[in-house]
């Protein structure tokens, strides 16, 4: 398994690096603008940080990325703090930061269970955007199109659904203190070009949870 998940990590990060060589930034909603708030003032990490947004909000923040590209990115965006690492072995002592955030990428990781599990190892406190495994029949239809008009989002997708994260959380000695839906609309960014962005089927769960 681990061998599995290190060849898959090492095959994704080549192909975001290749995506990183346009640019490849996030939502303008005010999404990264609401979690930088929350790393201000905290010794915070922030895995899977891409280009570096939250870094440039929130300078004290240390951002981790598999992406090397991303890094580059994120420091000509302003980032001071940034490693270069694979979130499913993270390089930090036990309780090394009082908060790590993870926007959006969980979803994305070969194993997203060994994931959780080293974000609780390195924080107190996890702050999560994670992308929702949509409901029937949007789900499907999003897979079918996705699959025969050949679109590829990101090299690993897969989205989960409430009661999964609360088991993965769970497993990981976490105790949920907050749950809510991010207001990401379905399709944002018109991937599936000729379906509209969905506002009232927001896109991702929202959690905030401490340890046990």
């Amino acid at each position: 398994m681990r061998k599995q998940r290190h060849e898959q990590s090492k095959a994704a990060a080549r192909i975001y690096d290749k995506m990183h060589k346009k640019t490849f930034g996030g939502p303008s909603d005010g999404s990264y603008e609401i979690l930088a708030s929350i790393a201000r003032g905290n010794k915070s990490v922030d895995i899977a940080c891409g280009e570096g947004i939250i870094e440039r909000l929130a300078p004290e923040t240390v951002g981790v990325e598999f992406s090397l590209n991303a890094l580059k990115k994120a420091r000509k965006n302003g980032a001071k703090h940034l490693v270069l690492a694979d979130a499913h072995a993270l390089p930090f002592k036990d309780n090394a930061f009082d908060i790590s955030i993870c926007a959006g990428s969980l979803e994305h990781f070969a194993d997203p269970k060994q994931a959780l599990l080293e974000m609780a190892r390195i924080s107190k406190i996890q702050v999560l955007t994670v992308h929702r495994k949509l409901p029937f029949p949007l789900g499907i239809l999003s897979e079918l199109a996705s699959k025969f008009l050949n679109i590829k989002h990101q090299p690993i997708e897969r989205p989960v659904n409430a009661s999964d994260l609360g088991k993965m959380v769970k497993n990981a000695g976490l105790y949920i203190i907050f749950k809510g839906i991010w207001t990401l609309p379905v399709n944002y960014g018109r991937p599936i070009k000729f379906l509209p962005q969905f506002h009232s089927l927001p896109s991702c769960h929202f959690v905030i949870s401490i340890k046990q």
